[in-house]
């Protein structure tokens, strides 16, 4: 048999390359495995800065809104004309410290927190459903006239079209109008206001009751019929708490589902509160209520019941931030409250009632960071 080193060497090298390409592929796969590994170790901090960028775009628009605040309160003397909600505060293009701002052409409806998923505030179900039937005197629903402008056309606001041109409740032409005239027009945020924002205090009587202005406009601590009105700076400066534990606005928490699409939202997508759900007892979650006649003075006199087991009820503000809240404060800081039980909640010293939705009695807002009393004027005593 005859000698060919070709065919050998031939052999050789295939045989070499083969081991070439199997040791290749183990590298491969190898680094594949580490690049794996690595970006699973990463992704947790990626999500953290992520999440603290979102954080910090929150606190951002919460300043920039104090600011518009308080140059609000600069010229007219109080912060805003109240909350977004036409059911309680009247026209939302028109009153309300949305309003407010997008009147100074600050495009509240850009500055949504970023870390909420709820995007839309409740007053659009008020838009998309409220029975103009049912407006009586107590408030002005439909806010300003009509205004016939130099060019001959006639402006008129939103609310008063709604109730002019009879457009019924989940129509397509109301909804049509609300998308137009309200949302593409920067009037939505996903911010709640506190009560001492747009309420300030409760108006008592001399039996301790709530005193409406209006008697045959009911009795109810989130109306402006019973309370003083959207804050001033001159009651924050005499109150009894620095300006820096009054909230004013905050994350906002769930208040129902959108009704009919508006914008880029669907319908079903949660919407938040317009505002906090002002002084409650804590024992019952509800405003108290006296006898006629009740005294003042004395242990069980009304005033001792307000100051001492009356808090306000902040579950409208929500801990969206990996369990922390941003909130405004009346000196123009931001700052966040954790959620320190994961309930999604700030207790400020309730009890965990039924039904109130507190996992415990923990308390997540002290009476130092955050005032919870039900006037700014009240006295801080031991429950």
């Amino acid at each position: 048999m005859s000698y060919r080193p070709g065919r050998h060497s031939e052999s050789c090298s295939r045989s070499h390359a083969a081991r070439r390409a199997a040791f290749t592929l183990v590298e491969m796969l190898t680094v594949i495995a580490i690049i794996g590994i690595l970006a699973a170790l990463a992704l947790p901090a990626i999500n953290a800065a992520r999440a603290a960028a979102r954080k910090s775009s929150c606190a951002n628009n919460l300043r920039q809104i104090g600011i518009g605040l308080l140059s609000h309160a600069s010229h007219r003397g109080a912060l805003c004309t109240g909350a977004m909600d036409w059911q309680r505060d009247g026209a939302v293009t028109e009153v309300g410290w949305v309003a407010d701002l997008v009147r100074r052409e600050t495009p509240v409806g850009e500055m949504l927190c970023p870390a909420n998923d709820y995007q839309i505030t409740e007053a659009y179900n008020q838009l998309l459903n409220l029975q103009t039937s049912s407006f009586n005197a107590c408030l002005d629903y439909l806010g300003s006239p009509p205004e016939r402008l130099p060019d001959g056309e006639l402006l008129v606001n939103p609310c008063r079209q709604i109730d002019a041109s009879g457009l019924a409740p989940g129509s397509e032409s109301r909804r049509r109008l609300v998308e137009k005239e309200v949302y593409e027009k920067s009037y939505n945020t996903n911010y709640t206001a506190s009560w001492f924002l747009v309420r300030t205090a409760p108006v008592l009587d001399e039996s301790g009751n709530l005193r409406p202005g209006r008697p045959a406009c009911g009795v109810d601590v989130r109306s402006r019929n019973c309370t003083g009105g959207p804050l001033t700076l001159k009651y924050v400066d005499a109150a009894r708490v620095p300006a820096s534990i009054i909230p004013l606005l905050g994350d906002g928490a769930a208040a129902g589902n959108l009704l009919q699409p508006i914008g880029l939202h669907t319908a079903g997508e949660v919407v938040v509160s317009s505002f906090t759900g002002g002084p409650l007892l804590r024992a019952t979650m509800r405003p108290p209520v006296f006898s006629a006649g009740t005294s003042r003075d004395g242990p069980r006199g009304w005033w001792a019941v307000w100051t001492r087991e009356v808090l306000q009820d902040y579950r409208q503000f929500a801990a969206v931030h990996r369990g922390t809240c941003n909130i405004l404060f009346a000196d123009g800081g931001v700052r966040d409250v954790s959620d320190r039980n994961n309930d999604g909640l700030l207790n400020n010293g309730f009890p965990a009632l039924a039904g109130s939705g507190f996992a415990s009695d923990v308390v997540e807002m002290s009476p130092q960071d955050c005032m919870s009393l039900y006037s700014l004027n009240a006295i801080q005593l031991s429950h």
